[in-house]
């Protein structure tokens, strides 16, 4: 009798676990006639699975979310079923309110393909949720609490079925065009657990981004603090001009990293009693630079209540250099702020008191004026982007920031002589006129040099410093354009 030989429709193909109508595969069916009721098929995902190295107890880390690196899981898929010609990857999560959020977007991946990378990615990426675009949206939760997310891969019995422009193709778009030649799903299921302290973390990241390319300024987070680093200088406003009366210290820039990076508690808590906050740094800019009270190193009652602003010691972005040869403000660093619009200070900290609070520009969120509380200089007002509970307000009368701290301080508040390494003599105070200083990026920079001029009865004086390496500059001194002496000069620390 002769064989009958009944082939296997598309899409379907051998060896995949899904239904045939007769016969085995490549061989020759049996002439009985088929069953009335057919074989229900094998699940064709039992042996397609996808996992994570990067995955720990379910968990996935801080380092794949927007409160570390942002960086895009590593996956790897094994068990595909025969007559796979491409994948599709698509990460996701079901918020609370509101549709399937996708965090990654993935397709056109090649059949060879069976892992990505930490940070990598395969095929073609489309359009993301949460204004990611075409990119990796790492898990980044608007409040704290366990959300669940949902890593699946697709196994495609044909491939370049999805069309359209990345930026165009969503994860709903991949799905609806991958679902008549889904061949079987791997399916990881992962948490992501988003405390209060990462979210502050969040805050703190954020609010240094404007500055981060320009001045290197950094924020890295444990569960207790974010520590600001950077180098204490900057070069996108001006420095030391006009100053009226000078120390003869310069800005050149700090080492404020690792360890040495300041550390904002990340979990602000209210202080029952207020600490003083009569001398030294308070905090830090978001652009890197230290904020210190309004007084002279030792306190605010020498003459003229050792103000350092009402005695002209200020230069016209309210900063100076100290003795360390360290730039710093001691009231609102208004070039800094004048960066942005007026109204992005209502809402964007610009900058971090060392008790965790925020420090932001004269006006509430509402653009009123803020009020200050006879205590500290702050009010309980609700801020974006900033710990809940109280923040800061800058005003042009002293003491310009805080006079006290209103939470716990960090460390650094009681260790800040350590932060600093003087890197010369302290310099003699003297009146000045029309001082100024020559400087940027690359004059600060190794082989670099910066100018700083002045006058003083009729004399012109001049500072040149050259950096000569990391921790090393030559200095020399000009009366009157005479060389007076020459200097070389290195930090210890």
């Amino acid at each position: 009798m002769r064989a009958l030989s009944i082939p296997v429709p598309r899409p379907y193909r051998c060896g995949v676990g899904l239904a045939l109508l007769l016969g085995a595969c490549g061989g020759d069916a049996k002439t009985t006639a088929p069953a009335t009721t057919p074989t229900t098929p094998p699940a064709p995902t039992a042996s397609f699975v996808v996992s994570s190295t990067g995955v720990v107890n379910g968990t996935l880390p801080t380092t794949f979310t927007c409160d570390g690196e942002s960086k895009s899981p590593p996956f790897a898929w094994t068990g595909a079923p025969a007559g796979t010609l491409e994948y599709a990857l698509l990460m996701s999560t079901i918020p609370t309110v509101g549709a399937t959020k996708y965090s990654w977007v993935l397709y056109n991946i090649p059949a060879s393909v069976t892992s990505i990378a930490t940070g990598t990615s395969s095929g073609t990426v489309g359009q993301a949720d949460d204004g990611a675009g075409t990119n990796y949206a790492p898990p980044c939760s608007q409040g704290p609490g366990l959300k669940q997310y949902t890593i699946q891969v697709f196994a495609l019995s044909a491939a370049g079925r999805v069309t359209g422009t990345p930026s165009q193709t969503t994860g709903a778009a991949v799905l609806e065009a991958i679902r008549s030649i889904t061949l079987a799903t791997a399916t990881l299921n992962v948490s992501v657990n988003r405390t209060q302290a990462m979210i502050n973390c969040g805050y703190v990241r954020a609010s240094v981004t404007p500055w981060r390319a320009a001045t290197g300024v950094d924020v890295t987070c444990d569960s207790t603090y974010a520590a600001i680093a950077s180098t204490g200088i900057q070069s996108r406003h001006v420095m030391m001009r006009g100053i009226r009366a000078t120390n003869q210290q310069v800005p050149i820039p700090q080492n404020f990293t690792g360890s040495n990076a300041w550390r904002i508690p990340l979990t602000p808590v209210v202080s029952a009693t207020k600490t003083s906050a009569l001398d030294g740094p308070i905090g830090i800019a978001v652009n890197g630079v230290p904020i210190f009270n309004p007084c002279k190193q030792g306190g605010c009652s020498g003459p003229g209540g050792g103000d350092t602003k009402v005695l002209g010691e200020l230069d016209e972005c309210n900063g100076h250099a100290g003795r360390a040869d360290d730039y710093h403000y001691h009231a609102a660093p208004t070039c800094m702020m004048s960066e942005q619009g007026a109204a992005y200070w209502d809402t964007h900290p610009l900058g971090w008191a060392l008790d965790g609070y925020a420090i932001f520009g004269y006006r509430n969120p509402d653009g009123t004026t803020a009020t200050r509380d006879a205590g500290c200089g702050g009010n309980t007002v609700t801020h974006a982007n900033a710990p809940t509970g109280y923040a800061y307000h800058v005003t042009d009368v002293s003491p310009y920031v805080l006079s006290c701290f209103h939470g716990n301080p960090s460390p650094d508040l009681a260790g800040q002589a350590s932060k600093f390494s003087p890197l010369r003599p302290p310099g003699t105070p003297m009146p000045s006129t029309n001082m100024t200083l020559e400087t940027s990026a690359t004059a600060l920079a190794i082989g670099g040099t910066s100018t700083m001029r002045w006058e003083n009865a009729s004399r012109i004086y001049q500072i040149r410093y050259t950096r000569t390496a990391a921790a090393c500059w030559t200095f020399e001194f000009q009366t009157d354009g005479v060389i007076t002496a020459t200097s070389p000069y290195c930090r210890t620390r």
